[in-house]
C-alpha cells in the first residue's frame, strides 16, 4: 500500500500546524488529480514544504527581523537594492520591533510581483504565505484564477485548511516539476520555488529523512552520511548536525578533520576518512 502524505507529514512534522495537517489529511484526491502519485514526486513535494514552513509550523512569512538578520540579508548581496546604506538596512529593526515587518515587506516587495509601492502596503498585504510560500499580488492572483478561490481579495484563504494545498500544487504543476522529480532533481526544483538555491542544504536534509519513508529504504539515521556526521559532532565540530546530506558545513569539518589528522585533502567519505573516525561501512 502507499504511504498517504498525511503519514509522513505525522512522522516528520510533529509540530504541524493543525490547518496544515488537516490540508494533507484530506488532500489525497488534490495531489492524485496534481500527480503526486509516486514516492519520489511525493518526497521532493513534501521536502519542499516542509523547508518553505519550517516543517508545517509557519502560515505567514515572519517580518520579526532583528538586526543580526538583516545584516545577513544585507551581506547576502540582496537588500542593497532597497536601502541607501547597510545602516539604514539594520535600523529597520527598530520598527520591526513595531509592526512586526509591515514597514519592511512594504518596503522590499514593494514595486514587483504585481505589488504597488510601499504606500500601498501590498508587499505587507501579500507577502509570503501556505505550504510554497505564495508571495506578491501577481501570484496571489494567478494561482486565485487557477484554484478558482479569491486569494487576491481574501489572502488568508490560501492557509485556510480547504485551500491551503491548491495554490501550492498550482505552483508545482506551472513549473512542470513532476518531470524533474522523477529525475531526483532537488536543484531544478528549488530553483522553480525559490527562484535561487537559497536553503538547499536544508531542503536536501528534508529529503533524506522524508524518501526512507516513502520509498521503505533504511532510516536516514542508519545512513554513512549521518553517521559521519554524528561524530564529527562528537568531536567538536558543533556546526555540524546529522542530517544525512554532506552541505558547505559538513565538508568544511571533513577539509579541517582531515588537515588534522594528516589525511590527504578532500571532502569526500572515503576509507581513510571512515578509518580514522571509526565508523564502520
Amino acid at each position: 500500500m502507499a504511504v498517504r502524505a498525511i503519514e509522513v507529514v505525522d512522522k516528520v512534522a510533529p509540530r504541524a500546524l493543525q490547518a496544515y495537517r488537516q490540508a494533507f489529511e484530506q488532500g489525497d484526491a488534490l495531489l492524485a488529480e496534481y500527480g503526486i502519485s509516486t514516492p519520489l514526486r511525493l518526497a521532493h513535494f513534501l521536502a519542499q514544504a516542509m523547508h518553505e514552513t519550517g516543517g508545517l509550523t509557519i502560515l505567514v512569512e515572519s517580518g520579526s527581523y532583528k538586526q543580526k538578520g538583516l545584516a545577513g540579508m544585507w551581506d547576502g548581496g540582496n537588500w542593497h537594492r532597497y536601502f541607501e546604506s547597510r545602516d539604514a538596512c539594520l535600523k529597520m529593526a527598530d520598527q520591526c520591533v513595531v509592526d512586526r515587518g509591515e514597514a519592511l515587506f512594504s518596503l522590499v516587495y514593494g514595486n514587483r510581483l504585481g505589488n504597488g509601492p510601499p504606500e500601498t502596503r501590498d508587499g505587507w498585504t501579500y507577502r509570503g504565505r501556505g505550504i510554497l510560500q505564495t508571495t506578491g499580488r501577481e501570484n496571489y492572483r494567478k494561482y486565485g484564477r487557477k484554484c478558482r478561490v479569491d486569494f487576491e481579495g481574501n489572502p488568508e484563504l490560501i492557509i485556510a485548511a480547504e485551500h491551503a494545498l491548491k495554490p501550492a500544487l498550482a505552483e508545482w504543476s506551472e513549473g512542470n516539476l513532476n518531470v524533474a522529480a522523477d529525475h531526483d532533481d532537488i536543484e531544478v526544483i528549488t530553483r522553480r520555488i525559490n527562484g535561487g538555491l537559497n536553503g538547499l542544504d536544508g531542503r536536501k536534509a528534508w529529503l533524506a529523512r522524508i524518501k526512507p519513508i516513502v520509498g521503505g529504504a533504511k532510516p536516514v539515521e542508519q545512513s554513512l552520511e549521518w553517521r559521519v556526521q554524528e561524530k564529527l559532532n562528537a568531536l567538536g565540530y558543533k556546526k555540524v548536525k546529522p542530517d544525512g546530506v554532506v552541505g558547505s558545513k559538513t565538508r568544511t569539518a571533513i577539509i579541517d578533520y582531515r588537515s588534522r589528522h594528516g589525511l590527504p585533502a578532500g571532502t569526500a567519505i572515503t576509507d581513510d576518512l571512515l578509518q580514522s573516525l571509526g565508523v564502520a561501512r
